[in-house]
């Protein structure tokens, strides 16, 4: 009882911290990670790196994806969220059926509801990224909130990279 306690309190610091961090300028920005998409724990973000392809970044949804993210519970609507870069230009996207292509590979399955049986929205598309434009996907989580439900989001809704510091 008392790791859980300690745990819920760092990740209300974390949060705390990434709320205000808009209103002075923090030395080093920390956030905690409590979702199974990505590794929970505590990540640096360098806001300052440009995201490449593998790269965990710090981003803000879409307006859509955010405020369905908050009305289901998934995410507070002013909260950031972690996600490994799996696209970025010139590579090709296509949404076929419920499969999500890379460059004509199967890179993840979209699926039609959620775990509490609500629809999700599905991606549909088949482009090449463009210049501003990352593919945003969690391939080892088959519930992951991500790209395969919203599209490509726009570069300039990422805050930075994210760095792990340490795990629970």
């Amino acid at each position: 009882m008392r790791h859980r306690k300690a745990v819920l309190l760092l990740a209300i610091v974390g949060t705390a911290w990434v709320a205000s961090s808009g209103l002075f300028e923090l030395p080093v920005r920390v956030v905690y990670n409590a979702s199974d998409s990505v590794p929970p724990g505590w990540y640096r973000i360098d806001p300052d790196a440009l995201p490449k392809v593998g790269d965990l970044v710090l981003v803000r949804l879409p307006s859509d994806a955010a405020q369905l993210a908050s009305r289901r519970g998934y995410l507070p609507i002013e909260i950031p969220m972690l996600k490994p870069v799996f696209a970025a230009p010139p590579q090709r996207a296509c949404a076929i059926g419920s499969r999500l292509l890379v460059d004509g590979a199967t890179a993840v399955e979209a699926r039609a509801y959620d775990r509490r049986g609500r629809p999700m929205p599905q991606w549909r598309g088949c482009r090449p990224l463009v210049d501003d434009e990352l593919l945003l996907l969690s391939p080892r989580h088959d519930d992951s909130f991500d790209s395969r439900y919203f599209g490509p989001v726009s570069t300039h809704t990422v805050l930075g990279t994210a760095h792990r510091l340490f795990a629970d």
